[in-house]
């Protein structure tokens, strides 16, 4: 049984044992108490549900000549979350069934599945299938390496489907400096772009593909475990971080030479940030350091070493205008001995020594709040490739919410980050009513 499948179970049984479970706590006014049962203790008996109803389609803008589908995205979803006490823990369920139109069948994700509480006065636990996140930085993650699902986000999802659910164990101190810990007891990796519903630039192939991708699997409970810290406080109103990871690489980013299957490599990773306001806005500085398993830098078929710099600012410079802007530096290191150790033919697909990225962020308010226009811009100086999201939400009501926007790719090189996208180009319209 796969660890998720486990932790989903335990969950699952502790919700059916609810009543049970109500029954046998003490009741402070179960002796005949002339005030009556205790409201509050009814509201919060049971489970607590919600969640929404979306449709949602986004269409390509030209045709891919890999893909027989002319969309990204045409799904009908339904999203249900539940919640409830039990004595010092919460439990919490989240699941997702929709209708997929691409991929031609019913599907269903468990995004959350977990026991919360407190163990002490100074630690907190979260045990189960959980999303997790840290760092600075907006769309861009340095530190944080816990799995993305970047199929969900160039498709058309909402930016909530970007991260994606990890089975884990999270321990949490709070003292003179506050410490978080993260076991994933099997990998976790991204739900990366693997030719079912967007194409991708093949090295090998020379070519844009929509080839399936069948790495070998990280799947061996405990021995493929991932483990992450981070300590942090805030002093003064400057949030201070330190970050340290061991585990495997999120993408099949490696390759056996001799099978040619690509496989997740061993990765290690240690970084810091720092969050403050600046005059009128927030400022944020967050480095890391990627130590791969090639770390000489001598194997075409695996990731260097790399030094990964951020450093963005947002403010408001007008009322319900909000602008942020990020620099981000990837370095690879080794780069001369990555090159000599390419085979000549291959060279030109090898990353740049220095890869840097602009973005901005511009989010414009409107009509008493209830138009939200916003665009998010990466730019890419060194592969000379770009990347926008252009957006445009609408509230009917409280329950009735309507998204068009779009994902847009172009650049020089087929092959650079965001170019290979280009035939992936769309879109899209959702509109989601919650209960």
């Amino acid at each position: 049984m796969s660890t998720h499948h486990w932790l989903s179970a335990l969950i699952i049984a502790l919700a059916a044992a609810g009543p049970a479970l109500a029954q046998s706590e003490a009741d402070p006014w179960e002796n005949g108490d002339d005030w009556g049962e205790d409201p509050w203790a009814e509201e919060q008996a049971g489970w607590q549900w919600y969640g929404f109803i979306e449709g949602a389609y986004a269409g390509r803008t030209q045709s891919d000549p890999t893909l027989k589908d002319d969309a990204t995205l045409n799904e009908l979803r339904l999203q249900l979350e539940g919640e409830r006490q039990f004595g010092r823990f919460d439990a919490t369920l989240k699941g997702d069934l929709w209708a997929d139109g691409i991929e031609d069948g019913g599907r269903g994700d468990l995004r959350e599945a977990t026991l919360s509480g407190t163990l002490t006065d100074q630690i907190d636990v979260k045990a189960g299938r959980q999303t997790l996140t840290w760092g600075t930085g907006d769309l861009v993650f340095l530190n944080d390496l816990f799995p993305k699902d970047y199929v969900s986000f160039f498709s058309g999802r909402d930016d909530e489907y970007l991260k994606a659910p990890s089975d884990a164990l999270r321990l949490s101190w709070y003292g003179p400096v506050n410490v978080e810990l993260v076991w994933m007891p099997v990998a976790q990796p991204n739900r990366y772009i693997e030719g079912k519903r967007l194409s991708y630039f093949s090295p090998e192939a020379e070519q844009r593909t929509s080839a399936s991708v069948d790495p070998t699997d990280r799947d061996e409970f405990v021995d493929d475990s991932e483990i992450a810290l981070r300590v942090h406080q805030t002093v003064n109103g400057i949030e201070y971080a330190g970050y340290a990871y061991r585990g495997y690489d999120k993408q099949p980013s490696a390759q056996d030479p001799s099978t040619r299957t690509p496989y997740f490599p061993r990765l290690n990773a240690f970084g810091a940030s720092v969050r403050r306001p600046i005059a009128s806005g927030i400022g944020n500085f967050e480095a890391a350091w990627y130590d791969a398993e090639d770390s000489q830098g001598t194997d075409p078929n695996q990731p260097n070493d790399q030094f990964r710099l951020l450093t963005g600012f947002t403010h408001e410079p007008v009322g319900n205008l909000t602008l942020g802007w990020q620099y981000y530096l990837e370095w690879t290191q080794d780069h001369d001995a990555l090159l000599a150790a390419t085979p000549p033919a291959q060279r030109k697909y090898a990353p740049e020594e220095y890869r840097h990225l602009l973005t901005n962020r511009v989010t414009w308010q409107l009509m008493q709040q209830d138009l939200t226009l916003s665009l998010f811009s990466f730019i890419s100086p060194s592969d000379e490739d770009y990347y926008l999201r252009p957006r445009a939400r609408y509230r009917f009501s409280d329950r009735l919410f309507g998204t068009v926007g779009g994902n847009l790719f172009g650049g020089q090189d087929d092959w650079t980050f965001h170019t290979q996208l280009e035939d992936n180009s769309n879109l899209y319209a959702r509109l989601r009513y919650s209960f």
